[in-house]
């Protein structure tokens, strides 16, 4: 996932495919007190409604604009 990408929120079990959000940020963090096991992404989604949330990778698929 990169700054720019179209994504929609995915949870496992609910598909929200039709509320796609823009990719503002991508932050790369790691714990320095325990880098080698707390580290992670975090990304940032600007949704239409303006809302601004966070969100793990694995929470967000890539939006398909045929669907």
């Amino acid at each position: 996932v990169k700054v720019g990408d179209l994504v929609v929120y995915y949870d496992g079990l609910n598909d929200m495919s039709d509320q796609p959000g823009l990719v503002t940020s991508v932050k790369h963090w790691k714990d320095p007190g325990a880098p080698d096991r707390n580290f992670g992404i975090d990304v940032w989604v600007l949704w239409r409604n303006g809302d601004r949330q966070v969100f793990d990778p694995s929470e967000l698929r890539y939006y398909d604009e045929e669907r």
